[in-house]
């Protein structure tokens, strides 16, 4: 069976719409007892991305089961040839984006100070043979 992620978040954020709504909660109930932020909560209903511990969370909110809140979603079209179900289907794995290393506060000082005294140096850098 074959899983798009794009058609999984969409179908997410469509039902996790009609649950606030059928059970009566505003965004700002999802905010206020629940603890998501505005963004976030609108960002999951448009069918952004998601996280696990989000999941969890609103299985909780919602008193479902994992099972019950995602069961069934995502699954590609299979009325198409199954190699071109595939290439369709099959999202490509990307690394996150690395954040820089932090640098401790010896490690930034020294680089503090080979940044001054190379800016202040008015000596030539280059000898002449």
């Amino acid at each position: 069976m074959l899983y798009s992620y794009e058609k999984f978040l969409t179908e997410l954020g469509r039902k996790l719409r009609q649950l606030r709504i059928d059970r009566g909660l505003t965004l700002r109930a999802m905010i206020i007892r629940h603890g998501f932020h505005l963004a976030q909560w609108q960002g999951f209903e448009k069918g952004k991305g998601i996280s696990v511990p989000s999941l969890l969370r609103m299985c909780e909110v919602f008193d479902l089961k994992l099972e019950e809140l995602v069961g069934g979603m995502g699954v590609a079209d299979s009325g198409h040839d199954s190699s071109a179900s595939a290439a369709l289907a099959v999202e490509p794995v990307c690394e996150p984006p690395k954040t820089p290393k932090r640098r401790t506060g010896r490690e930034a000082s020294n680089s503090a100070k080979a940044s001054s005294s190379a800016s202040s140096d008015p000596s030539p850098r280059h000898r002449k043979h």
